[in-house]
This record gives C-alpha cells, structure tokens and sequence, in this order.
C-alpha cells in the first residue's frame, strides 16, 4: 500500500519512476543480461518530444497502470482491445502536462520550496516516520530527489491550471442555488457517524509471535480505557494510525461503507460514546469510540453553497484546462513517436494532471 501512495504521487506528477510497478520490471529473457539491456532501452525509448522535452515509453507504461489500477479500484476494467488507444490518449494527456508545465515554469511560485516540503512532511506523517518514507522510496527505486522534483513540477502544474480558472471562470450565487434546486439527490446526506480509534499495526501475514506482542499491546490500551484514561489520550499515546493519532484517535464523521467491513459493521452498532472490544481488521486491531452521530437528512443550501460553487467552478473547469492545453499546443513543437491507434477510445480521466479531474461523482457535503 505504501509504495502504491509513492508511485502515485509520480503518476500524478507526471514522470513514473517506480521500478516496483513498471511494465520493464516484468521482463524476462533466457540471457538476463540481454534482457536488462533489452529493457532498459525500450524504456527509454522516446515516444513523445514537447518543445525538445522527452516523454518515455517508461512515462507512458506506468501512466497505463496507474490509470488501469484506478479502473480497477471503481470495478471497471478496460477492454483488451482498447490498449492501443488507451496508450494513445494517455500519451496525449502526457503531452498537456508537459505543456502546463513548460508554461507554469516561467512564472514559478515564491513559496515552492516550502509547498514541496509541506508535502513530503505530511508524506512522512502518513507513512509512519523518516525511516518508513525512507524505506518506501528505496523500494519503489525512486530517490529522495526524483520524488522532490515530481511534487514541485505537481504544484506547479496545478497551481497553473487553477490560475486559469481562476480568471475564467465565475459562478454566481444563482448559478449554485439552480444546481441545488435541479438535483435534490446529490444533498441527500446518509447516517453519519463520527468515531475515534486506537490502533496497533499487525499484518495478516505477521507470525503468531507478533501477533501474540500486538494483541498484548492493544489489550493493555483497552485495559486503560476502560481503567478510566480519557480514549483520546491514550490514541494519543500508543495508536500507530499516523493521520488521526496526534488527534486523539478522531477520524470524523462518515457514512456506512467508507471503512473496511469488519470497522463498518462494529462502529455502527455503537452508542453513542461507547467504547467497543477489539476489532481485528487487515491493518491490526483497533479499539473504537463513537463520538457523534447525525441522521439521514437534506442538506440545507445555506450549509452547502460555497462547497458546491467550489464544486461548479471545478467542473467548468475541465472545459477550461482542455481549451488552455490546446491553444498551447498550436504554438508548440510537439512531435509523436507512438504509432497512431485504429480508434479513439472513451475520453480518459486523466491521472496524470490532478486539476483537469474536476468534478467528483457528486456535490460535496459539507464535511464534518
């Protein structure tokens, strides 16, 4: 999971560097050394120039992945005789991100070098330290500098889209109260429940040893839960759930669903501040709290307008991140190398350029 989030930072940066994931890797021959020359070359082999910049076959293998893992995870899956095309269009996003960038470079935010380290600070956060970020990097064959250098070209990329639509696009308070009025089914809001945890890491796969020492562990959290400590400090204490540890455990309000099933299932049969036994999930076990709940309800339009005129901008948006890349293109030296597909495939979401996928599945909530 770790090296995944790390390579998806490179597909969404735009350069795929990630050794781990990347169709070279998967190579074999009968003379090895042949085969790794033979690999590294069709690597490298150029398939794109955007004003002498290079995009690689590399580039453009793993952006296929990282666009197939996402189909995967929303259950779809792209038909075998797409392939060609699929590449072919993904090619062509490459290519725009190239352009964004190119332009984005001549005006380059003050305040980047930190932006790029707030990034990898939180990164760390997530993953559990230096020497687990440090580690992920090694795995995935991805150095400390090459990961510096794709969050920086990210923001820049982004930060370039988002001046665009900043100067080109308008919604107006009627325009959010017209798309409030005609889709009543995006502001239904589903039960919410709100919780805090406490875990200790164990893999599926760890020895029965470890599993014995982790199982210690959080029965020795409960023990002091349930001994009167305040839930929220001991989370602060001992959980190993980076993003929600240094929070008192709090994960926020949530609907049935979001969380693994076995979490789903014991958080939702809670009262309201009650404390559960251990919950054995694929990450470890876990000790939960509900804090709050909110019932099924319509969300009024006050609560929701600026998140839904966020929402509208977005989506608009597309429409004016695609116009922008194409009048570059027209003043651009853009040479294609790949072999030209039979046929177009379904427009792509593009994974490559985080600002160009502008519109979620629906209206946003208004959060917690």
């Amino acid at each position: 999971m770790k090296i995944r989030v790390v390579l998806a930072v490179f597909a969404v940066a735009g350069t795929f560097v990630g050794q781990a994931f990347s169709a070279d890797s998967a190579a074999t021959s009968t003379n090895k050394s042949t085969s790794i020359a033979a690999t590294a070359t069709a690597s490298n082999a150029v398939v794109a120039r955007v004003n002498g910049a290079e995009i690689t076959r590399k580039d453009l293998d793993v952006a296929v992945q990282s666009y197939t893992y996402q189909m995967s995870r929303q259950g779809r899956r792209a038909s075998p005789g797409q392939a060609a095309a699929l590449q072919q269009s993904l090619l062509d996003e490459l290519i725009g991100r190239q352009l964004i960038l190119q332009q984005g470079n001549k005006q380059i935010p003050a305040d980047i070098d930190k932006k790029v380290q707030d990034q990898i600070d939180q990164m760390k956060t997530r993953m559990g330290g230096d020497d687990e970020f440090n580690k992920t990097l090694a795995d995935t064959g991805v150095t400390l500098a090459q990961y510096t250098r794709q969050l920086r070209d990210n923001i820049i990329i982004r930060e370039t889209i988002q001046s665009v639509i900043d100067k080109q696009v308008k919604i107006s308070p009627e325009d959010a109260r017209a798309f409030y009025d005609s889709n009543p089914d995006q502001f239904k809001q589903p039960e919410l429940v709100r919780a805090s945890h406490i875990l200790i890491r164990c893999s599926p796969d760890a020895t029965d040893e470890v599993k014995k020492e982790k199982r210690a562990q959080i029965d020795a959290a409960l023990a002091l839960v349930k001994g009167g400590d305040k839930f929220a400090d001991v989370a602060k204490k001992v959980s190993e759930d980076p993003g929600s540890a240094e929070k008192g455990g709090d994960l926020g309000y949530f609907p049935r669903g979001r969380m693994v099933p076995e979490f789903d299932t014991a958080v939702f049969s809670l009262k309201s501040n009650e404390v559960s036994g251990v919950i054995t999930t694929q990450y470890g076990y876990h000790i939960l709290q509900v804090t709050g709940r909110k019932p099924p309800q319509i969300m009024l339009f006050d609560d929701v307008k600026d998140k839904l005129a966020d929402f509208l901008k977005q989506r608009k948006g597309g429409e004016v991140t695609r116009a922008y890349v194409a009048e570059l293109r027209t003043s651009a030296k853009v040479e294609v190398l790949l072999p030209p597909a039979a046929a177009a495939p379904p427009a792509v979401s593009d994974p490559t350029v985080p600002s160009v996928q502008t519109a979620p599945a629906q209206a946003p909530s208004p959060g917690k």
